[in-house]
C-alpha cells in the first residue's frame, strides 16, 4: 500500500505538461486504429459543415420566404421547402455524431485496452525487486486509474480538438461574413471571457487538487482499515478510526463545496457574457436591421452563429485541463513499459531439458537492490545436493533461507559464484524452462479464484481429472476435497477466503504435485496444518521426496528428520551441516533449536 506521503506527492505532481516524446507514444497507441481515427476525423468535419448550415439555412428562409409583400403561395412553398431541407441537415447532423462517437469509441477504447493488455503481460514479467521496491498499491493503480484518466484524450482528444477548432473558425469567417460592425461590437465580452477562464482554470486547479489531496488520504486511510481490520477489532480502534476518517471526510466536503464554488460561478457566468453578446448584438444589430443595412435573416443567423461561440472555447479550455491531468498518468504508464526486468536470458541461453534434479551453489553471495553495498544477504554458500534427495534450511528469521530458493529459481541473482543444476549454470538457461523444473508451496498459499479443479490444474493446465484425482489421494486430501459442499467444482473466493489457512495451505501442496516437477520446494509447508493432518501427509511426503529433489524449510524440525542433509543458517553463511542425528550429537545452533521444539 501507498503511504499517505507517496500519494501526497504523486498528486502534487499529477498536473504536468505533455512532452513530446509521450504525445507521440499516445499517437502510437492509435496507429493500429489509424482507418478508424481516420473516419473519424470526417465525420467530424461532415458534422461540423452540417452544424454551421443550419443557421444559415435560417436565414436564407427569413430573408427569402418571408419578405413583406411576397406572394403568399410561393412563399408558404419556399419555407416548407427550407424547413424540410433543415430538418435533413438536421437528421443527417444527428447520423454523423452517432457515428462520430461510435468511431471515436472504438479506436479510443481499443487502444486503452492494448495500453491495458501490454501493462498487465509487463507486470508478470518485472522482476521480484521491482515489487520489492514498489508499493502494490502503485502498481495496481498504473494499470487501472491512469489507464482510465486516458480516455478523455484517448477516445475524444482528437475530435474534441478538431471539432472546436472548425467550429470557432468557422463561426467568426461567417460572423465576419455578415457585418464586421456586429464582430467588433460582440468582442467586448472577449477580454473579460478570457480573463474568467484564466481565474478558472487557477483557481478551479488549486481546488482540485484540493480534493485529489484528501481523496487520496482518504484511500490511504481505508486501505489501512482494510488491511488491518483484525488488528483494529482485536484493539477495539473502531471508534478513534471513525473519529480520523470523519476528520478526513469532512475536510473533504469543505475541498468539494470549494470547487463546486468555482465551477458554478464560472459557467453562469460564462452564460451571463453569452446573454451579454446577444444583447449587443439584439441591440446594434437591430439598429443595422432598421437602417436596412443588414437583413433579419442575417440577425437572426449571426445571434446563433454568437450561441455557437462560445462552446468551442470552453471545450478546448476543459480540454487543455484534461491534457495536463492525462500527461502524468501517460508518463507513469510509460514510465512503467520501460521498466526492464532485471532477470533476463542471456544471449545464447538454452532450454533446459527436463532435469535429473542434482543441485550445486558454489561459493554464491547475495546483496539485494535495497541493501547497503557492504551487508551481504549470503556469503560463501556452497553446498550439493544429489538428484533425488531432500535437503532442509533452518534458522531463524533473516538467516537467509528464503533467499536461498529465490536464487535457485533464479528470482534474483547472485553477485558473486554460480548455481548448477544437473551441471547447467542457471544463468546460461532461460528463464521460462528452468521454472518449469519446480512445484513450490509457501506460507501465504495463495489460491486464485476459480474453482478448486482449476486451482490444482494451474501448474499443469493440461492434467486430466483423473491425474489430479490420483496425485491429491496420493497425497491424502481427495477425501477432504470430496468433503467440500462441490467437491473439485467448488468455488474458490479471493485469495482462498472461504477455506480454513489448513485447506489452503493443502490444497496448494497438491496443486504442486499435481504439476510433477523435478525440483520441490516447500517454504513452511506444514506450518498451518494440525499435528494429526501433519502425521496423515508424512507417509506420502517421504515418497514423493524420493523421486525429486526436495528443497525444505520448516520450523517444525519433526517433518525433517529424514532429510538427507540439513542446512543450518545464520546471519547469511552456513553455520552447520549434517544429517538430523549428525547435528543433534554435535550439540550447537541445530541441537538448540531442536531442545526449543521438543519443549514447545
Amino acid at each position: 500500500m501507498a503511504s499517505p506521503d507517496d500519494l501526497l506527492l504523486e498528486e502534487e505532481l499529477s498536473q504536468t505538461k505533455l512532452s513530446r516524446n509521450t504525445f507521440f507514444r499516445l499517437v502510437d497507441c492509435l496507429k493500429p486504429y489509424r482507418k478508424t481515427v481516420f473516419l473519424n476525423l470526417i465525420l467530424t468535419v461532415l458534422a461540423v459543415g452540417s452544424q454551421l448550415a443550419g443557421p444559415k439555412l435560417i436565414q436564407y428562409g427569413m430573408d427569402r420566404c418571408l419578405l413583406p409583400g411576397a406572394d403568399l403561395e410561393k412563399g408558404y412553398h419556399g419555407i416548407g421547402v427550407v424547413a424540410g431541407i433543415f430538418l435533413i441537415n438536421l437528421v443527417l447532423g444527428w447520423g454523423l455524431t452517432v457515428a462520430q462517437v461510435r468511431s471515436a469509441i472504438r479506436a479510443g477504447q481499443g487502444a486503452m485496452n492494448d495500453l491495458r493488455l501490454r501493462v498487465f503481460e509487463h507486470i508478470q514479467h518485472l522482476s521480484l525487486n521491482y515489487f520489492d521496491q514498489t508499493h502494490q498499491g502503485r502498481i495496481l493503480n498504473r494499470a487501472d486509474g491512469d489507464i482510465e484518466a486516458l480516455d478523455r484524450i484517448l477516445t475524444w482528444g482528437a475530435n474534441q480538438l478538431l471539432a472546436s477548432a472548425l467550429t470557432l473558425i468557422g463561426v467568426v469567417a461567417l460572423m465576419f461574413q455578415y457585418d464586421w460592425r456586429l464582430c467588433l461590437a460582440v468582442s467586448v465580452v472577449i477580454p473579460p471571457l478570457a480573463v474568467a477562464t484564466w481565474l478558472f482554470h487557477r483557481h478551479g486547479m488549486e481546488a482540485y487538487r484540493g480534493m485529489r489531496r484528501v481523496s487520496s488520504r482518504i484511500t490511504a486511510l481505508l486501505a489501512e482499515c482494510v488491511t488491518g481490520v483484525r488488528v483494529i477489532q482485536a484493539y477495539t480502534r473502531e471508534e478513534v478510526n471513525l473519529t480520523r476518517f470523519r476528520a478526513v471526510h469532512d475536510e473533504y466536503g469543505q475541498r468539494v463545496l470549494v470547487a463546486a464554488r468555482v465551477f458554478h460561478t464560472y459557467m453562469p457566468f460564462v452564460g451571463l457574457l453569452s446573454g451579454a453578446g446577444t444583447a449587443i448584438i439584439l441591440g446594434y444589430g437591430g439598429h443595422l436591421a432598421l437602417r436596412r443595412e443588414i437583413t433579419v435573416g442575417e440577425l437572426a443567423a449571426f445571434v446563433f452563429y454568437l450561441g455557437m461561440f462560445f462552446g468551442p472555447i470552453q471545450t478546448m479550455g476543459d480540454l487543455y485541463n484534461a491534457v495536463l491531468s492525462t500527461a502524468a498518468s501517460a508518463e507513469r504508464i510509460f514510465q512503467l513499459l520501460d521498466t526492464q526486468p532485471q532477470i533476463n536470458d542471456r544471449p545464447g541461453a538454452i532450454e533446459l531439458p527436463p532435469v535429473r534434479g542434482e543441485v550445486e551453489f558454489d561459493e554464491v553471495w547475495l546483496r539485494y537492490d535495497t541493501t547497503p553495498a557492504d551487508q551481504w544477504i549470503l556469503k560463501h554458500i556452497s553446498f550439493r545436493v544429489p538428484a533425488g534427495k531432500t535437503i532442509a534450511l533452518v534458522g531463524s528469521t533473516g538467516s537467509g533461507k528464503t533467499s536461498i530458493i529465490s536464487l535457485l529459481m533464479r528470482f534474483y541473482e547472485p553477485q558473486k559464484g554460480s548455481i548448477r543444476v544437473d551441471g547447467h549454470d542457471i544463468l546460461q538457461a532461460t528463464a521460462d524452462s528452468l521454472h518449469r523444473q519446480f512445484g513450490i508451496v509457501t506460507q501465504d498459499n495463495f489460491l486464485f479464484t476459480g474453482t478448486v479443479l482449476e486451482n490444482l490444474r494451474f501448474g499443469r493446465p493440461d492434467a486430466s481429472e483423473e491425474q489430479i484425482y490420483s496425485a491429491a489421494r496420493r497425497l491424502g486430501t481427495h477425501e477432504m476435497i470430496e468433503k467440500f459442499k462441490e467437491g473439485y467444482q467448488t468455488k474458490v473466493t479471493e485469495r482462498g477466503a472461504n477455506f480454513s489457512a489448513g485447506e489452503r495451505q493443502l490444497l496448494c501442496f497438491t496443486r504442486a504435485m499435481v504439476a510433477e516437477p523435478r525440483l520441490l520446494i516447500l517454504d513452511e509447508a506444514t506450518s498451518s496444518v494440525d499435528p494429526r493432518t501433519e502425521q496423515t501427509i508424512q507417509n506420502a511426503l517421504e515418497r514423493l521426496f524420493e523421486h525429486r529433489t526436495s528443497f525444505v524449510i520448516a520450523h517444525r524440525l519433526s517433518t525433517i528428520r529424514h532429510a538427507y542433509r540439513i542446512l543450518v543458517l545464520q546471519n547469511g553463511e552456513i553455520a552447520e551441516s549434517g544429517t538430523h542425528d549428525e547435528l543433534l550429537a554435535h550439540g550447537g545452533i541445530y541441537a538448540g533449536l531442536h531442545d526449543e521444539f521438543v519443549r514447545t
